[in-house]
């Protein structure tokens, strides 16, 4: 081969050479990391008593875990403190405590998962009750932003853990969003083939339920906002009545399981769920 072609043609398939190389790492990555033991070291002995006391007062997603899950439950708590950055807005001051209710919340959400930490969303603003946005022109409870932030209401924070079958849980709802902007916008998206076709899905029930959400007396109104609310609000039901939902729309929740590889119907065995 002429060299002066030899050369040309490194010079046009190297960056995709290097791309799909970077993507590939990306993949392994994820795929193939071990979760840190916080759990082990002394020096997170206190933190760690904070983080059981509260989920198990809290969180009955947490309570129905065996000991090594609680444990590794505990350890990405810890894990994920260390790179989400809290603010408190309105006079409303941080505590370790906040940070783990919020935290908490996003584990549980992405506990069936390696790629959990959803690293784009480092920002948290903690309000003390609702608050005015600027964008909307109106009060909101929570909200998130594809760049990076998430804003909550830390009463409402509170409130969806206090009563746990309401289908109301604003901090799962807020990281739901977090999820789905999160898994779009990563490098290596398309790579999660499964994941992908159930998101599919759930676009495809959506616009299916539209016809006959007046009949339905289950998932709130605002589900039909988009898709967007719409999985976001299914997650909420997902967590907070499990069996109802499966009874009542058993295709949705099993994609659900798949998204989110997690069946909370499976408590027995740490919500584990296993692909029929």
């Amino acid at each position: 081969m002429n060299p002066v072609a030899f050369f040309f043609l490194i010079g046009v398939f190297s960056p995709l050479i290097t791309y799909n190389l970077y993507i590939l790492t990306l993949y392994l990555r994820t795929r193939f990391s071990k979760d840190p033991d916080y759990v082990k070291y002394p020096k997170y002995l206190i933190i760690v008593a904070k983080v059981h006391r509260l989920m198990m007062g809290f969180n009955p997603y947490y309570t129905k875990l065996s000991k090594p899950a609680k444990r590794l439950f505990i350890s990405r708590v810890i894990h994920l403190m260390v790179f989400k950055r809290f603010v408190g807005r309105q006079g409303l001051q941080i505590t370790i405590e906040k940070k783990i209710m919020v935290i908490g919340a996003l584990v549980q959400l992405t506990f069936g998962l390696k790629k959990y930490t959803l690293p784009k969303f480092n920002f948290i603003a903690l309000y003390p009750s609702s608050f005015f946005s600027t964008v909307l022109n109106h009060q909101v409870k929570g909200l998130t932003y594809r760049k990076g932030a998430l804003l909550f209401s830390w009463y409402d924070v509170v409130k969806g853990y206090t009563i746990h079958d309401d289908n109301l849980n604003l901090a799962l709802h807020e990281w739901a969003h977090a999820f789905i902007m999160d898994h779009y916008d990563h490098a290596t998206y398309w790579v999660y083939a499964r994941l992908n076709k159930s998101l599919d899905n759930l676009d495809d029930l959506y616009a299916d339920m539209q016809t006959y959400r007046d009949s339905q007396n289950y998932l709130r109104d605002y589900a039909f906002t988009n898709t967007h609310e719409f999985f976001a609000v299914c997650v909420e039901h997902f967590f907070e009545t499990p069996a109802k939902f499966n009874q009542r729309y058993p295709e949705l929740f099993k994609d659900l399981c798949t998204v989110l590889n997690q069946n909370p119907l499976n408590h027995e065995n740490d919500y584990a769920f296993t692909v029929k």
